[in-house]
């Protein structure tokens, strides 16, 4: 049985939340945790690789604290209150392609969209930063210590595919 829609099953989570809240920062988005802003801040203004790794990693592990055994929505709901929303996936893939291209207009920020994707010999869920959607989504892998490239493109209908065996579970910030 495929684990609910917007539960926390891949390991990277943590990292693609981290990147999402960060991205957001960086938009002019602050998080209602001070303690999140501070390390956002940190990471922002850090002066050399190392203080910003070590920055990034403290992002990485909060994130990872407010997580827990919660689902994405209900984290990003204790960070952002009741901006986040969900509903990006709902209609067919045309209304769902329509609602993210306008989105994307109005707020140039990105989303989270958990797809199902092969890894090794398995397949699960994992959730993907989208930071586009042309003719293709634009992705960012937000671990940059693994070995995917760091930006993802996928056509419009594969991810369309990968998404829909989700649900289309999604989690974006209202404008």
């Amino acid at each position: 049985m495929p684990p609910a829609p917007g539960t926390t099953q891949d390991e990277h989570t943590p990292h693609t939340f981290a990147t999402w809240v960060f991205t957001l920062h960086v938009g002019g988005v602050r998080a209602n945790d001070r303690e999140v802003g501070e390390i956002c801040d940190a990471v922002l203004h850090a002066t050399d690789d190392r203080s910003g790794a070590a920055a990034g990693e403290r992002l990485v592990a909060k994130v990872r604290t407010l997580l827990g055994a919660n689902d994405v929505t209900t984290a990003a709901a204790r960070l952002y209150g009741d901006r986040v929303r969900h509903d990006l996936g709902a209609g067919d893939r045309d209304a769902r392609t329509t609602r993210i291209r306008r989105y994307q207009f109005a707020s140039q920020l990105p989303w989270l969209a958990r797809i199902w994707e092969r890894a090794g010999d398995s397949v699960l869920p994992n959730w993907l930063l989208v930071e586009r959607v042309t003719d293709e989504v634009t992705a960012a892998d937000p671990n940059p210590w693994n070995g995917v490239d760091e930006v993802r493109h996928l056509p419009v209908q594969d991810f369309h595919v990968l998404w829909e065996l989700d649900g289309c579970s999604n989690v974006y910030l209202a404008v």
